[in-house]
């Protein structure tokens, strides 16, 4: 499988993956910016990409990103769409965070696409669990 990917910008760089094995690849600003702190900002890949059919991706936080308080949000690229991938960075540090053309800011993570059909349910179409209705912190430390 390919994915295809077309630079929108003289700084754009392909993605790419660091190690064999790895997971996701990694994901390039093509533009300068300032995230100030508790600040949210799109930052420009300058790439577009065709996903292989049946596959779409998200975008996740690269560990040195949040090591620095800084984090991915939203991040969801269906296999439909041509537009520029953008990185939505949040910082949450106390400093604000310099983004340089060519930093590594992101991973793509490639997923497959399930179609699922919907039916609704009453409660005695849905079997109970061990786990239950038991929500955050349910598991333990």
């Amino acid at each position: 499988m390919l994915l295809k990917v077309k630079r929108l910008s003289n700084q754009a760089r392909l993605p790419v993956k660091a190690y064999n094995g790895d997971l996701g690849y990694d994901l390039y600003s093509a533009e300068r910016c300032v995230l100030k702190p508790s600040e949210q900002k799109a930052v420009g890949t300058g790439i577009t990409v065709e996903l292989p059919e049946g596959w779409g991706g998200f975008i996740k936080d690269r560990s040195s990103m949040a090591m620095n308080m800084i984090y991915t949000s939203a991040g969801v690229i269906d296999n439909g769409y041509r537009g520029e991938i953008k990185v939505v960075l949040r910082n949450n540090s106390n400093t604000s965070f310099a983004i340089e053309i060519g930093d590594k800011i992101a991973q793509l993570i490639p997923i497959p696409i399930t179609n699922w059909g919907i039916k609704e349910s009453d409660a005695s179409d849905i079997r109970d669990s061990d786990r239950s209705i038991n929500g955050f912190g349910s598991s333990g430390k």
